[in-house]
């Protein structure tokens, strides 16, 4: 009897520890395969991080009325993540934008910085937002030495074509396709988006034209040539059937020091912009802005002088050359007309400076200005604007991935209806603004 007890004793012994012999194998098999699955250059090669950014900007104008004064201040959080490539072909990456309003005041919205909830520009409209304003898949894959790349889904295009962004709390988005084909010093991009999400807004929008109409797409490529002593960009696009754009531009380096770069914008006027009202086109039907620039870098300064010119004609009124394909886009425009109050009117010819000196390494101090002039009904109009401007960027490791940046100035300007002066005996009435933006950003990798 004790020997049978014995007996069953070791026989379920031998079940029990073949039995845990199998689980404790299973459990090891589990861990293999999660230590494979997570050395995969899809989660291997992740990233995670982290930025906060705190931006408040300001204009005070009177050009078409008394006094308006645009105030908006906000505090913003983005949550980064991009992804490895699976088998080295296919990824994703998606970032979570948040904004918190702090103040504002009414015209807020010319600001891009809080979101507009509401009908109007009452300062009680504005708030912040949440949105995951970048959610798409991303393909890479090399053919001997050609490289291709493409994304699907919402993305950021940053001077693509004719096809741009622009960043307050966050950047502007497109939903649709892009892509890119690279073979040694030639990169061939092309883009076709639907929607937008605004800089300031969680929304979802079609683009459209100045009187609202939806419009389908639009659509964008450019092809690029770079080299160590010169890059070309050729660049072509379409806002379906309302507007179409060329763009060249070149950057000529012929020593470390020194840039000159040149651009030249062309847009044509299609069935859809040719329809509207004259009250609501920017040009008749064709716009053109021609720049050029230098820029000189020494050691702890550097100096940056532009020139441009505009060819907008409009009847019986200044036309100006549009940035943007369309409302609710961003265009891609890289002249140094691009300043805070536009110099793109008809006839315009505008001289602009930026110039920094840094007193540490730290620490850097500059003055930007610009200065133009237009003729309309036997006047020189002449506008312009000078800003101080301070920039931060710490190199002690406790504040790494900080930057601060001021910029304060006055402006003069000219009273208007649009572009157009409005005259008084015959002579226009100069305005004045003042202008001043704050940017306090830190950025971390989470891992």
């Amino acid at each position: 009897m004790n020997l049978n007890r014995t007996a069953i004793a070791f026989i379920a012994l031998g079940i029990s520890a073949t039995g845990w012999a199998a689980d404790n194998n299973d459990s090891i098999k589990q861990t293999t395969l999660m230590d494979n699955v997570l050395a995969d250059p899809f989660f291997r090669d992740s990233q995670m991080g982290l930025s906060l950014k705190n931006y408040w900007k300001y204009l005070k104008e009177e050009n078409a009325n008394p006094k308006h004064v645009h105030n908006a201040w906000g505090q913003g959080v983005s949550v980064d993540y991009q992804s490895g490539y699976f088998s080295d072909i296919i990824g994703v990456d998606a970032v979570y934008y948040g904004a918190v309003k702090l103040g504002a005041s009414d015209y807020f919205n010319s600001r891009g910085v809080l979101y507009n909830n509401g009908s109007g520009n009452k300062k009680s409209n504005a708030e912040g937002y949440s949105k995951f304003g970048q959610r798409n898949i991303k393909l890479k894959y090399d053919v001997a030495d050609v490289q291709l790349n493409a994304r699907w889904g919402w993305q950021v295009l940053k001077n693509f074509g004719v096809i741009s962004t622009s960043t307050r709390l966050s950047p502007t988005t497109y939903s649709g396709w892009s892509g890119s084909v690279s073979y040694d010093d030639l990169t061939l991009r092309g883009a076709y988006v639907e929607n937008s999400m605004d800089r300031n807004s969680p929304d979802k929008k079609h683009f459209q034209t100045n009187t609202g109409r939806e419009i389908n797409h639009l659509a964008s490529g450019d092809l690029q040539w770079k080299s160590r002593l010169l890059d070309v960009q050729y660049g072509y696009g379409e806002s379906d059937n309302y507007l179409r754009r060329h763009l060249l531009f070149t950057n000529l380096k012929p020593m470390d020091r020194l840039n000159i770069g040149t651009q030249i914008y062309a847009t044509h006027a299609l069935d859809e912009y040719t329809s509207m009202p004259a009250s609501k086109r920017d040009f008749d039907n064709n716009a053109w802005h021609f720049a050029l620039d230098a820029t000189w870098k020494a050691d702890r300064w550097s100096s940056k002088w532009g020139i441009g010119y505009t060819d907008a004609q409009k009847a019986n009124e200044v036309g100006f050359y549009p940035r943007h394909m369309s409302k609710n886009s961003r265009g891609t425009f890289i002249s140094m007309a691009y300043a805070g109050d536009d110099y793109m009117r008809d006839g315009e010819l505008m001289l602009a400076t930026m110039s920094d000196y840094k007193l540490t390494p730290d620490l850097a101090v500059g003055l930007a200005g610009n200065i133009a002039n237009f003729n309309y009904k036997g006047n020189h109009v002449r506008t312009g604007e000078i800003n101080a401007f301070t920039r931060w960027v710490p190199s002690d490791p406790t504040f790494k991935n900080l930057t601060v940046w001021a910029m304060f100035g006055p402006g003069w300007s000219y009273k208007s209806s649009g572009k157009t002066p409005v005259l008084t005996d015959g002579r226009y009435t100069r305005t004045h603004t003042l202008s001043s933006e704050v940017i306090i950003e830190y950025r971390f990798r989470m891992f």
